[in-house]
């Protein structure tokens, strides 16, 4: 596992101070073309060697305000490697004064050139480190009105990163994080598409006889998890300081997600590889030593023996009553990142066992624990081999939840049951009729629906709505289809108008299901609509960055669900059909 060298973007902090403690540094203004110096870094096992470099010169202003000291390095393997994506952090230091850590390499390098990160930038972002983990994290407002993103999650769908990033989506710097196990299948990984993330599949390798790992000094290797337990992903680089239980490292961002609480773990280096791409070191953690707490732009900084909150995840797959699989995953805590990183989860356990058994139905039910609200129940059927229909139910559903504006969830776990069958459990509807053209207020609506499974044999099913006295009298339209069809066909817009994380646990516990036959009676009434509607509750200062859709007060006709009726199927549904009735 590695985290390859490169460079990113700033960010500001709080809390408890980190001194140099005794270590002499040198200023960039000091360092001249043509220096000599010596670094400190692990190439294999655990053992911290020396490697040499060349200042070659300064490379100004390479970002506003920051600089880079670019330098040649010789020692060890770097001769046939060049810079190693792992080193990232490695302390240098020319007349026993630390210049920085060594942050960035090139690829396709044909010599070891790299460049330092000045100490006094690390410094300047990563002095004062939070001893605990901030229990009043700020929200973190998607790019896009939050009717959409429920909108999504009732539709069964997940939004991608840059829909809820915008322009904020990095995806011109890319970090390499390597995925102890091998790679990810191209489902799993399409739903990290756009993050600052490249993925660079490393074997989980286990270290030497006695679990013995790097020590945690200047020169150490330390892994950072995103991901842990039965899949692990995590960035693996350099201590570049210590001062007593706070540590420096990488000399680069993780993501710079500024506050962050991440498990920090002692790490052994297999081997390092040469590439004519990229080398990088084979690196898998051994022992959680601390937790990451801040994350900027000029480097990483933790504390030793500090504990990080993640969100368990809990996956139990029955493959057709033949075999049972029991999964657990932890998960980074991050209103934008645990979604995609569940999705990610949830797609690659699937697809290693349940991909290439035949035909195949996924039938899934579970829940999203969340504190000070009722659970998140999770039900969906999908006749289909791609598992990533349900891995992107689960993350929209999330995204509905972490993305909301009100306030930060906190979500306690989340638990799935996936059975596999070897059949495709699938109805269509065909076809539906009303068998009278008007309806009465006060009387049912009688609805022949015909239903047509796989091997197609057809049945007909006849679906009462009640008509309640309070309809408008004229014209309405009746919607038969599948659950996640009719969501995305908006039945009833005031529905998206919430003003609480309270209100969306209801609205997505009340979402209409892919597992059942529905009939709905909608009829268009005065009142502010789905679009251009205000979302009740949120703070001035909210609204603003919300657009019109926060901020508008048109009343215009808005649609709403006067009647329904629904034929619970346990299989997947699909199809929509519309209709015009005449109500008297």
């Amino acid at each position: 596992m590695t985290l390859a060298p490169s460079l990113l973007r700033p960010a500001c902090l709080f809390a408890l101070c980190i001194p140099l403690a005794a270590q002499a540094t040198l200023g960039i203004h000091e360092v001249q073309p043509g220096m000599k110096g010596y670094g400190r870094t692990v190439f294999r096992g655990t053992k911290i060697e020396r490697f040499e470099f060349e200042v070659l010169g300064i490379q100004r202003n390479m970002a506003p305000g920051r600089s880079l000291i670019l330098i040649k390095a010789s020692g060890g393997p770097l001769a046939e490697t060049g810079i190693l994506a792992g080193m990232s952090g490695s302390p240098c230091f020319i007349d026993g004064k630390l210049v920085g850590a060594l942050s960035v390499g090139f690829t396709f390098e044909k010599e070891a050139i790299g460049g330092i990160t000045p100490i006094a930038d690390m410094l300047d972002q990563l002095k004062e480190v939070p001893e605990g983990a901030s229990s009043r994290t700020p929200l973190v407002l998607p790019k896009v009105e939050p009717p959409k993103v429920l909108k999504a999650a009732l539709s069964g769908k997940m939004l991608s990163f840059k829909e809820m990033a915008g322009d904020d989506a990095q995806e011109a710097r890319r970090l390499p994080l390597a995925v102890a196990g091998g790679e990810l299948s191209p489902e799993a990984k399409s739903f990290l598409d756009g993050l600052p993330i490249q993925y660079m599949a490393a074997p989980s390798l286990s270290p030497a006889p006695g679990g013995e790992a790097s020590p945690l000094e200047p020169g150490g290797m330390v892994s950072i998890t995103l991901v842990q337990g039965d899949l692990d992903m995590a960035a693996s680089g350099t201590i570049t300081h210590v001062s007593g239980k706070r540590v420096l490292l990488f000399g680069h961002q993780l993501l710079n997600l500024g506050p962050v609480d991440l498990p920090m773990w002692s790490a052994y280096v297999a081997y390092s590889i040469p590439s004519y791409l990229s080398s990088f070191k084979l690196a898998t953690p051994v022992a959680q030593v601390g937790a990451l707490r801040l994350d900027r732009a000029s480097g990483v900084a933790g504390v030793l023996g500090a504990e990080a909150r993640m969100i368990p995840l809990r996956v139990g797959l029955n493959l057709g009553g033949k075999k049972n699989i029991n999964f657990r995953f932890e998960l980074m805590d991050h209103p934008f990142l645990t979604p995609f990183l569940a999705a990610t989860v949830i797609s690659q356990a699937l697809s290693a066992h349940v991909r290439g058994l035949g035909l195949q139905s996924l039938a899934m039910q579970g829940n999203i624990k969340l504190a000070g609200q009722p659970p998140i129940m999770l039900e969906n059927v999908v006749a289909d081999l791609n598992p990533n229909r349900l891995a992107a139910f689960v993350g929209g559903m999330l995204q509905a939840v972490t993305s909301n504006p009100f306030e930060r969830a906190d979500i306690e776990g989340i638990s799935l049951t996936i059975k596999a069958e070897e059949r495709l459990d699938f109805t269509a509807i065909a076809s539906a009729r009303v068998l009278q053209a008007r309806v009465k207020r006060g009387q049912a609506l009688p609805v022949l629906v015909t239903l047509q499974n796989i091997q197609g044999v057809r049945e007909q099913v006849t679906l009462n709505i009640p008509v309640p006295a309070s309809a408008q009298l004229g014209k309405a339209t009746l919607l038969v289809g599948d659950g996640l069809s009719i969501s995305a066909a908006d039945p009833d817009e005031k529905v998206i108008d919430v003003g609480s994380l309270g209100d969306i646990a209801r609205l997505l516990n009340n979402a209409l299901r892919n597992n059942h036959a529905y009939a709905l009676l909608i009829q268009a009434q005065t009142g502010a609509g789905l679009r251009g509607s205000r979302i009740e509750g949120i703070p001035p200062s909210v609204v603003s960055l919300l657009g019109s859709d926060g901020a508008t007060s048109d009343n215009k006709l808005q649609r709403r669900i006067i009647g329904r009726a629904w034929l619970p199927l346990e299989r997947e549904v699909k199809g929509l059909v519309q209709l015009d009735v005449e109500i008297e």
